[in-house]
């Protein structure tokens, strides 16, 4: 009879103990693992080679077939452990009491407990220990008594939920009290205290050591994340360093600038989860180590049950959501850095990468939201909540939100649109109802515009109807050059054409002009002078760069060539003569002193500035006074 009890102990230990490796390796908590439900160790059949058998304990079946046998409902029978230093012994059933008071299967289970410590702490000794089982002459129960001191009553409702005969039962849990009895006393006794220190010492140095190795791996993780977020720095300063004076991206920056903000975040995670292992480390050490005494075992059977309540639960629905989200976004950047890869090695074009740059952020942003409500049913499933009716009630909530929410709505189905048919992406400079700027950040609802100036414009993307993308496919430089009217026009139609095509000859700005500049002439006969047209057809973003190094050359080109540029001025023709008086002269002492002031500027050089002040002190005196 306790042979069969021990052996299916310490069988379900092992099964328990099973668990505890896998938990270990995720960075679980091991506290969870040493014994959800404690039952005898090994030291048992070490020492007499016996073993208990609990043939249907805690069995829902036992339950229904013992409900359908007495006729009862299933919640009228309650059954309860009965425990000994953190340790389930057996089950004792009781049926259901009054709503609102102490079940009686509970008061059952205590009293039986009080007991048994009571026994326990009286200083039993091994020796003389005997547990019988008697026939109660007025009832016809079994009764369980230790040393002549009763224990319990094997009621039909025991033996019944465990499928056997009232006495047989008694028998085995007769069998049961009488080795926790033992084990209570040969726990206690110094040499076994000092072999679990001894255990427990181990168990802590084992975990001290690989939680020393996961935080040197850690170290070595920050180290080259660090190092990645330094480069990531640097590549984003030299960003925004061309980014000055012209709103525009170069897409090999961005790429790298992706690239390494993707291996920063496969970092991360990689000493998230070591800090995680380094938790379930410490964590299963203590709790393991908690239950190799006797004295600190209740303590852990505790922490276990509540662990296994609805916080615990919400906890792990969620880790579990916080961590699918992460991966499914590292999964995500590296799928679309795998197209891009592929895209670039058959044809690199910025177009496309843009576009999947734009979908990834997109397809993570949904992923994200999917995957949240997702966990908050089944986190609202796990503590119990009905979630059919609220599955079942979301086509009304839904109507219900596309009526209150029409707005939304249409910023969703616009920004669908706009990324199926390539309106524009992320990187791209746009100009939509006169504003103009580089999209920063694009979603299914709205576009975020970064201007010249650095402001953020915010877009609804239903407010989005006609949109200019200045960096789709290509760009052009269009420059329209004013020239004076008296320099030679041949020569400065050469001279313009001339530079564009030795920029587009260079090495340097070869990968940024695609074509050879279209030289088209005169395009303008206006007032400041003449205007020549000429076109450049570059990459996208290219064409503030190369316009403004254009113009840098042909100034100087203009300037060895002597070609004037013209500035604002204006020619005033009068149909009669103009009289000019100076108070306190005569009109012949006027005519005189500007005909010697224009003399003056005729021998002086052009580029000095006539003081009038001069020639009046040169004037004579007795010329310019009234007698």
């Amino acid at each position: 009879m306790p042979h069969n009890l021990q052996a299916s102990s310490r069988s379900r230990r092992g099964t328990a103990g099973s668990l505890l490796w896998p938990l270990l390796f995720f960075g679980t908590s091991l506290a969870l693992s040493p014994a959800i439900e404690p039952a005898w160790g090994q030291e048992t059949s070490q020492n007499n080679g016996t073993a208990s058998n609990l043939p249907l304990l805690n069995r829902l079946d036992a339950l229904e077939e013992l409900r359908q046998a007495l006729s009862l409902p299933t919640t009228s029978i309650q059954t309860e452990a009965v425990t000994l230093d953190g340790r389930r012994l057996f089950l004792v059933a009781a049926l259901q009491g009054d709503p609102g008071s102490v079940p009686p299967v509970s008061q059952r289970a205590r009293s039986i407990e009080q007991t048994l410590r009571q026994l326990a702490q009286s200083g039993l000794d091994p020796e003389t220990l005997r547990v019988e089982v008697v026939l109660d002459s007025q009832t016809n129960q079994p009764v369980i008594r230790v040393n002549g001191r009763h224990l319990m009553t094997i009621t039909s409702l025991d033996a019944q939920l465990q499928g056997s005969q009232p006495m047989d039962w008694a028998e085995q849990v007769a069998g049961i009290v009488e080795e926790a009895l033992r084990t209570w006393q040969r726990e206690r006794q110094p040499q076994f205290l000092r072999r679990q220190a001894l255990i427990a010492l181990a168990i802590l140095a084992a975990a001290a050591s690989l939680s020393r190795l996961c935080q040197r791996e850690r170290r070595r993780l920050q180290q080259k994340r660090d190092a990645l977020q330094a480069e990531y720095q640097a590549i984003q300063a030299e960003v925004q360093e061309r980014l000055q004076g012209e709103p525009g991206e170069d897409p090999v920056l961005v790429e790298q600038q992706a690239g390494r903000k993707r291996q920063a975040s496969y970092l991360e995670l990689q000493i998230r989860l070591l800090r995680l292992v380094q938790v379930g480390l410490w964590t299963g050490g203590v709790g393991v180590s908690l239950g190799l005494f006797p004295q600190t075992r209740p303590l852990q059977t505790f922490l276990l049950v509540s662990l296994r309540g609805p916080l615990l639960r919400l906890a792990g629905v969620g880790l579990a959501t916080y961590g699918s989200v992460w991966l499914s976004s590292l999964l995500l950047d590296g799928l679309f850095a795998a197209l891009r890869q592929e895209q670039w090695q058959n044809a690199p074009t910025y177009r496309l990468s843009k576009r999947l740059s734009t979908f990834a952020g997109v397809s993570k942003g949904v992923t994200a939201t999917t995957l949240v409500l997702l966990g908050s049913l089944v986190g609202l499933a796990s503590v119990g909540v009905n979630i059919g009716p609220l599955v079942a009630s979301l086509g009304f909530i839904g109507l219900g939100i596309s009526l209150a929410a029409q707005d939304l709505i249409k910023d969703v189905i616009n920004g669908l649109l706009i990324l199926l048919e390539d309106q524009f992406a992320e990187g791209d400079v746009i100009v939509v109802d006169g504003r103009s700027g580089l999209v920063e950040h694009m979603d299914l609802r709205l576009t975020q515009l970064r201007n010249t100036e650095g402001s953020l414009i915010s877009i609804p993307n239903s407010a989005i109807r006609v949109v200019e993308n200045l960096s789709n496919g290509w760009s052009r430089v269009d420059l329209g050059i004013v020239i004076a009217y008296e320099n030679d026009l041949e020569q400065a139609i050469r001279i313009t054409e001339q530079v564009a095509l030795q920029m587009y000859r260079e090495p340097a700005w070869r990968d940024k002009i695609l074509e050879p500049p279209e030289m088209h002439g005169v395009d303008d006969l206006g007032e400041r002078g003449i205007t020549l047209r000429i076109w450049i057809k570059v990459q996208p973003l290219q064409q503030w760069r190369v316009a403004r190094e254009y113009r840098r050359r042909l100034k100087h080109a203009f300037d060895q060539a002597g070609i004037r540029i013209p500035f604002p001025q204006q020619t005033l023709w009068f149909h009669s003569p103009l009289e000019m008086r100076i108070q306190g002269l005569s009109p012949e002492e006027t005519h005189r002193l500007l005909r010697l002031m224009e003399s003056r500027l005729e021998a002086r050089p052009r580029e000095r500035d006539l003081d009038p002040e001069d020639l009046t002190d040169q004037v004579p005196a007795e010329g310019l006074h009234r007698p």
